[in-house]
């Protein structure tokens, strides 16, 4: 008769506890997307000539790493680029290249750095930085969809 007892008491926990859970998930405030909210869609194209006069791009190297080049983007666009990645040409006619994941983030007015491995000092011949910014469709200029009415 215990045995029986301890088998029903168990159950009877056992369907208790999925009752418990699935009663905090149906409680649990949802946060998905709803198609019936207006928001401006935006695009992620590259930049174009004039967006990257408003950024001032440096580089060079760390006096204790000569073969890691650092770059420095100061953004001065009227909203945030996101750098996937660099590419930088060496003198012997190679090319070395550069993923950032996550992405460079830059927000508008700040300044943040990037490092590429393998590149010596003294053997760049050039670089060149992938980045984008966010339009709206209804806007050409970059700008924040943090911020979008």
């Amino acid at each position: 008769m215990d045995a029986r007892n301890n088998a029903t008491a168990r159950r009877r926990r056992s369907v208790c506890g999925a009752l418990w859970a699935l009663g905090c998930l149906a409680t649990t405030p949802t946060w998905a997307w709803s198609p019936f909210e207006i928001r401006p869609r935006f695009k992620e194209p590259e930049l174009t000539a004039a967006e990257w006069r408003q950024v001032e791009l440096k580089a060079g190297w760390a006096s204790d790493a000569d073969t890691t080049l650092l770059i420095e983007v100061n953004n001065k666009l009227p909203g945030p680029l996101a750098c996937h990645g660099a590419l930088v040409s060496m003198q012997n006619g190679s090319d070395v290249k550069k993923g950032f994941s996550p992405y460079l983030y830059v927000p508008v007015g700040a300044t943040r750095q990037a490092g590429v491995n393998g590149v010596k000092k003294g053997q760049m011949k050039g670089y060149t930085l992938s980045c984008n910014c966010w339009k709206s469709e209804a806007d050409a200029r970059c700008s924040d969809p943090k911020k979008a009415p």
